[in-house]
C-alpha cells in the first residue's frame, strides 16, 4: 500500500496536473510521428514507393509536377508508462527518492492522460518485466496503477532495459506513446542494438530520467565516503578532494550528454527529473513545447 505521506503528494500531483492542462488543452500528446491523421505537416515530391493517395492533386497540377500531401499521426494515441523498479530507484539523497519520484512521475502522466481521456497502460520492469497492464482511461484505473507501481519491487538482479523494449515492440500492436522512466543505470549497448531503435521507429518514445543529485557532484568535505551499488552490492571508498569532486562531475556531464546524444540518435526524446524539484515542470515544458511544433 502506497505510504500516506507519499499518497498525499500524489493527490496534490493530481489537482496541480488538472490545473495546469487547462492551458494546455491543444495537443499536449501529439505525436511527432508522421502518419494517416488529418493534421497538415508538409508537402513533398512524389518519390518511388509514395502511396498514390496522399496525391495532391491541386498542387500538382498548379505546379506541373506530382506532390504528396504528409500530415501528423492521429491524436487519439494509447499510452503506455515503462517504470523501472530495480534497486538503483531507491537511490536518495534528495527529499525525495528516485522510486518515489518515479512514483510522481508517473502519477503527471497518468493524471495527465486522465485529463484528456486517453487511454493508459501501465508497466512495471527490472531484469524483466514484472508487471503489465493495457491501457485503460477510468479515474480509478490511475490510481490502481499507482498502487501496482508502489507494489512493483525487485529484490534481485540488475536495471534491463532491452527486455522490456522487446516486449513493448511485440505487444503494442497500435501507435502508442511510450513513456521509460528509469534511470538508465544498464551495462546494455540499449542504443547500439536494433530493438530500441525499431520501437522508436514505430511508437512515440520518451525517456524520463530521474536525476539525484548525487548523481551530478559529489558531496565537499574533506576524509571519504564509503559507498555501496543497490544492485552488485559491491562497496568502494570514494575520496571527497576537490580533485576526486572535479573528475566525479566531468563524468556525469560526459555520461549525461551521451545519453541525450544517443536519444536523439533514435529518434527519441528525453526528459531530466531532478529529485529536489517539482516532477510536474519537466514534463508540462515537454508538452508545451510539443504544441509549438
Amino acid at each position: 500500500m502506497i505510504p500516506e505521506a507519499v499518497r498525499q503528494q500524489l493527490r496534490y500531483i493530481e489537482v496541480a496536473t488538472a490545473r495546469r492542462m487547462r492551458t494546455l488543452r491543444v495537443g499536449p500528446f501529439t505525436s511527432r510521428l508522421r502518419g494517416d491523421g488529418f493534421d497538415f505537416d508538409e508537402l513533398q515530391p512524389y518519390r518511388a514507393g509514395d502511396e498514390v493517395r496522399r496525391i495532391d492533386w491541386n498542387v500538382t497540377a498548379r505546379l506541373d509536377a506530382p506532390f504528396v500531401r504528409r500530415t501528423h499521426a492521429e491524436r487519439e494515441l494509447n499510452m503506455l508508462i515503462a517504470v523501472d523498479v530495480s534497486r538503483s530507484m531507491e537511490l536518495g539523497t534528495a527529499h525525495a527518492s528516485k522510486r518515489e519520484m518515479m512514483m510522481l512521475v508517473t502519477a503527471s502522466l497518468l493524471f495527465s492522460a486522465q485529463a484528456h481521456q486517453v487511454a493508459t497502460g501501465f508497466l512495471a520492469f527490472a531484469d524483466r518485466v514484472i508487471v503489465s497492464q493495457p491501457p485503460r482511461r477510468t479515474r480509478g484505473a490511475a490510481w490502481a496503477m499507482l498502487e501496482a507501481c508502489w507494489a512493483a519491487r525487485q529484490d534481485g538482479g540488475r536495471t534491463a532495459l532491452a527486455p522490456v523494449v522487446r516486449h513493448l515492440s511485440h505487444t503494442l500492436k497500435r501507435m502508442t506513446m511510450v513513456f521509460l522512466v528509469s534511470d538508465f543505470q544498464t551495462d546494455e549497448d540499449l542504443f547500439g542494438g536494433p530493438d530500441l531503435a525499431m520501437l522508436a521507429a514505430r511508437h512515440d518514445v520518451i525517456a524520463v530520467i530521474p536525476d539525484d543529485p548525487s548523481e551530478r557532484a559529489l558531496p565537499g568535505g574533506p576524509g571519504y565516503v564509503s559507498v555501496r551499488d543497490l544492485e552488485s552490492g559491491r562497496r568502494a571508498a570514494v575520496d571527497l578532494g576537490g580533485r576526486s569532486r572535479r573528475l566525479y562531475e566531468v563524468e556525469a556531464r560526459r555520461r549525461r550528454a551521451a545519453l541525450i546524444q544517443a536519444c536523439y540518435r533514435m529518434p527519441m526524446e528525453c526528459v531530466f527529473v531532478p529529485t529536489e524539484g517539482s516532477p510536474v515542470e519537466p514534463l508540462m515544458a515537454l508538452f508545451a513545447a510539443r504544441t509549438r511544433r
